[in-house]
């Protein structure tokens, strides 16, 4: 069974209902989801975060903390999936935030750096992942890892 069709088993199974953020992924994880019928009835909706004026306007990202953590970091993650849930009105969601390449980058989070985070009513938690490879395969890499960890916490519920 692939990922995505195990994310569409506990998701009918446990009346769950899922919401994404996609910034360095573009809408790739809620495509690939929908892309499993019978998707409608637990995914609500996505937004691709681009640029960080929809992070703030749309997600309720903070200025300050773009300012002072980048865009590319745990604690900006985690509001882009805090806010896609309480957006969306959905029990978990999945955000993504990451330097895919060739340009981009920090000494600290170099390319190929992606956070993914995902949001629960009952928790927000996030990870760092240091993907190889050109830009489509760094961003491959964020898809299917990041869809693997959301399955994971919707495990544990």
């Amino acid at each position: 069974m692939n990922s995505y069709q195990e994310l569409h088993d506990l998701c009918i199974a446990k009346s769950f209902s899922v919401a994404t953020s996609e910034s360095c992924t573009a809408g790739l994880i809620a495509s690939n989801i929908a892309s499993i019928s019978g998707a409608s009835a637990f995914l609500k909706g996505g937004v691709i975060a681009y640029q960080n004026d929809i992070k703030i306007n749309i997600l309720g990202v903070s200025q300050s903390l773009l300012d002072e953590s980048k865009e590319v970091s745990s604690e900006v993650v985690k509001q882009m999936a805090i806010g896609a849930r309480n957006k969306f009105l959905a029990d978990f969601a999945i955000a993504t935030t990451g330097y895919a390449g060739p340009t981009g980058g920090t000494d600290l989070n170099p390319i190929g750096t992606v956070f993914i985070g995902i949001s629960s009513f009952k928790k927000t938690v996030s990870k760092r992942f240091v993907f190889l490879g050109n830009r489509e395969s760094v961003i491959s890499q964020a898809v299917d890892e990041g869809l693997n960890f959301f399955v994971q916490e919707l495990k544990s519920y």
